[in-house]
């Protein structure tokens, strides 16, 4: 029997589940006060039930990202503590060698920044991305339905049981690195 107070081990699962959540779609650049305005405003970019959306480049962003991340498989309590691990390392691994190049290769420096200011190729992320995960990772240009923004490299690997997703614009780092299930077909991205 659980102490009084306690909240079923059912209840702590969708909790979490829901923190998880609500702290994804925060980072994401989607969410409460991300524009301060609500959608009962009317505010431009902005959707149902009282949520705000950032306007980017892409003012779809937040649609397809919210709808993504609806069809993808809700993490365990394990999972969800693994995502954020898996998260942090896959976005050290497309972010780390700018600095690197130049300080332990010894490489120009006005060179190597002069490379990270172009766009990413799916090429540099997809090499990037076989040193985080045995499993191949998927890399492509951003494609109007993925949960990217436009004139982007789309990318999804699955690092362990969690997929970890996103979009990189530039060579120096990627704009949004997210972790959470894999979609119904256990892919990362949608094929």
């Amino acid at each position: 029997m659980t102490p009084p107070n306690t909240p079923h081990p059912t209840r702590r699962r969708w909790r979490l589940a829901s923190w998880a959540a609500i702290v994804t779609v925060a980072l994401s650049g989607c969410g409460p006060a991300s524009t301060g305005k609500s959608a009962g405003q009317g505010a431009p970019g902005s959707l149902r039930a009282g949520v705000a959306f950032i306007r980017n480049s892409d003012a779809d962003y937040c649609d397809r990202f919210l709808a993504d991340l609806a069809r993808r498989t809700p993490l365990d309590p394990a999972q969800a503590r693994a995502a954020e691990t898996a998260r942090q390392s896959v976005a050290r691994t497309l972010s780390g060698n700018v600095i690197n190049r130049c300080n332990v290769n010894h490489e120009p420096c006005d060179a190597v920044m002069a490379w990270a200011e172009q766009p990413a190729t799916p090429e540099h992320v997809r090499s990037l991305l076989t040193t985080v995960s045995e499993n191949h990772p998927q890399v492509r240009l951003a494609r109007p339905d993925d949960p990217s923004d436009a004139d982007t490299v789309a990318l999804g690997v699955l690092v362990g049981q969690v997929c970890v997703y996103g979009y990189q614009r530039l060579h120096k780092d990627p704009d949004q690195v997210h972790a959470a299930g894999p979609l119904p077909q256990g892919t990362c991205l949608a094929p």
